[in-house]
C-alpha cells in the first residue's frame, strides 16, 4: 500500500495513474444540498444571533454527546423569546435534496473497485433522516456518522477513528482519498496523510470529478 510520506498531496484521489483503494466522501455539499437559506428563517424566529446559538447548540450531538431534540430543548429554555418549537428546528435539518448524479458518480467509483465510504458530521436525528431518505446505507460500504465516532470533522480523532475502523494503520493513509467542501476538513485529513481534496458546490459534479481526477 502507498505510505503517507510518498503520496504527493497534489495528485487527484482517483487519478487513473494512481487511485486509491478506499474514498472518503463527505454528505453535505458534495452529495446533498440545502433547500433553502436557514438564516432569514432563524433571524425571525429569534433574532440576530440565534443561527450562531443555534448551531453553536448542535455540536453536542454532533459529536454523540446528548440526542438532538434534547440540545435544541435546552437552547429554547435559554431564550424564552424564541417563536420556534423544537420540532420547527428539527424540520429544517429535513430541508436538504439529494443530488442524484453525485450519487450515480459514487456508484461508477465504486464499480471500479474503489470502496466507497461516507464520512460527514451528523447528530442522531439527521443520520437517521438521511439513511432513510437518501439510502445511503445501500450507496456506500461503510458509513461513519460523527456522532457515532464520539469525534467530528476538522478534529484529527475523527479521521484516526474512521481509519482505525477501516483496518488502515497510519502509515498507509495513502491509500485512502477524501473529498469535502470544507477547507477545514480537508486540511485535517492533509496533516494525516489522507489525498484529500476540496469541492466547491458551486461547481457542481463537473467539479466534483475535477476535483476526484475521475473521468470515467
Amino acid at each position: 500500500m502507498s505510505t503517507a510520506a510518498d503520496v504527493s498531496v497534489e495528485v487527484r484521489p482517483l487519478d487513473p495513474a494512481r487511485p486509491v483503494g478506499v474514498m472518503l466522501w463527505d454528505a453535505d455539499g458534495v452529495l446533498q444540498h440545502p433547500r433553502h437559506e436557514w438564516r432569514p428563517r432563524l433571524e425571525a424566529w429569534g433574532g440576530p444571533g440565534f443561527a450562531e446559538a443555534l448551531f453553536a447548540a448542535e455540536i453536542p450531538s454532533l459529536r454523540g454527546e446528548l440526542p438532538f431534540r434534547e440540545s435544541l430543548a435546552q437552547l429554547l429554555r435559554e431564550r424564552p423569546e424564541v417563536t420556534a418549537g423544537v420540532e420547527d428546528l428539527v424540520e429544517l435539518w429535513e430541508q436538504v435534496d439529494g443530488d442524484e448524479v453525485a450519487l450515480e458518480l459514487v456508484r461508477e467509483v465504486a464499480a471500479s473497485g474503489v470502496i466507497c465510504v461516507l464520512a460527514t458530521n451528523q447528530q442522531d436525528h439527521r443520520k437517521e433522516f438521511l439513511r432513510r431518505r437518501f439510502g445511503y446505507d445501500d450507496v456506500f460500504a461503510q458509513s461513519f456518522y460523527s456522532c457515532d465516532l464520539g469525534a467530528m470533522k476538522p478534529e484529527s480523532a475523527y479521521f484516526e477513528r474512521v481509519l482505525a475502523a477501516l483496518g488502515i494503520e497510519a502509515q498507509d493513509a495513502g491509500d485512502v482519498g477524501f473529498v469535502d467542501d470544507s477547507r477545514a476538513n480537508v486540511d485535517t485529513a492533509l496533516r494525516l496523510g489522507i489525498r484529500a481534496v476540496h469541492h466547491d458546490p458551486a461547481t457542481g459534479v463537473p467539479g466534483l470529478r475535477a476535483a476526484l481526477g475521475w473521468s470515467a
